[in-house]
């Protein structure tokens, strides 16, 4: 009687095949070893960003002729001689930090992907890291002169105003305002939501009110009249009438309109983006009228410590303890 055989019929793929002979060659450009280290991260923003402050630290290397073509040759001295560069450039202490953990993770993947034998940058120090952010934000004036200064009968004024309108009442971060699509907006137990797949691949839903999701109607209607239908898998915010965004707003664009209409109204301080979302949490920290655990989950932070630091508004000496100080001592 024959034996059955065992052996697995396969059929072959050659794009599989490939992928197994491109990963089994040998590298030899530390491009390689940075593409191979990204490849535990879901988040493209979080690649992007990782490629960016490798190729700041890695470019300076080549400016000081040092050529880098495998992890193992970052020595300490190169990791403080850049340290030191980033401060003398008066950078923030939030940025050099960024710049020097992202090198620093990459050393430490290296070191655990037996590329290198030890990591030689555990002895080196970072810079304390401020705990007072410098962004500065809006007061409410500001907010209501900020939202109606774009030209309602244009589409990009629309688009502006729009922009505002997320950034101010939503607090969103400029990445997860650009990235929204259609479908991210839906009901869910009579809430009109809005879906938001933030930092550190957390998602969180923030319901929209009236005025919000007003202003997000108007505007996929004008986009109708305009002949431009959205649904489904199309970015909220389009650049142009004559065809859809086939990828998201650039974030620059949004840094333009910010400063722009500040500008355009007179507003000296130094906004951006992040003023907007400083100021909703500012502004539902100065109201009270909501806990600061729910401010937090608004905002998408981990820790209350971090909200606290957005309070950028509210005037501590007028509302110091201080005050409260009565011993009811008479007076001789």
């Amino acid at each position: 009687m024959s034996k059955k055989s065992t052996a697995l019929s396969v059929n072959y793929n050659p794009e599989l095949a490939r992928k197994f002979q491109e990963a089994g060659q040998k590298k030899t450009d530390i491009k390689d070893f940075i593409n191979e280290f990204l490849v535990q991260f879901l988040s493209e923003d979080t690649k992007t960003a990782y490629i960016k402050d490798l190729k700041f630290f890695f470019d300076f290397l080549r400016s000081g002729n040092v050529i880098v073509s495998h992890p193992g040759d970052i020595q300490s001295y190169h990791f403080q001689l850049y340290r030191d560069h980033l401060i003398e450039r008066s950078l923030s202490s939030a940025t050099i930090n960024r710049r020097l953990v992202c090198i620093r993770s990459f050393v430490k993947w290296a070191v655990a992907a037996k590329l290198m034998d030890h990591n030689p940058l555990d002895t080196i120090k970072l810079p304390k890291v401020q705990t007072e952010s410098p962004t500065v934000a809006f007061d409410d004036d500001e907010v209501v002169q900020m939202i109606n200064a774009p030209d309602g009968k244009t589409h990009k004024g629309r688009t502006h105003r729009l922009i505002m309108v997320m950034l101010f009442n939503l607090g969103l971060r400029r990445s997860e305002l650009i990235n929204i699509k259609i479908y991210q907006l839906y009901q869910d137990r009579g809430h009109m939501v809005l879906r938001i797949h933030g930092k550190g691949d957390k998602v969180r839903l923030i319901p929209l009110n009236e005025n919000v999701q007003k202003e997000i109607l108007d505007y996929i209607e004008s986009m109708k009249t305009e002949g431009v239908e959205l649904g489904g898998e199309d970015y909220l915010l389009q650049t142009d009438l004559g065809s859809k965004n086939e990828r998201p707003m650039d974030g620059s664009t949004i840094y333009r309109v910010i400063e722009r209409y500040a500008r355009g109204l007179g507003i000296n301080k130094a906004v951006s983006p992040h003023s907007c979302r400083a100021t909703v949490i500012s502004h539902l920290l100065d109201t009270k009228n909501a806990a600061i655990r729910d401010v937090a989950s608004f905002a998408g932070h981990a820790n209350i410590t971090t909200t606290e630091r957005y309070d950028k508004r509210r005037k501590s000496l007028d509302s110091s303890a201080a005050y409260q100080v009565d011993y009811k001592v008479e007076k001789n």
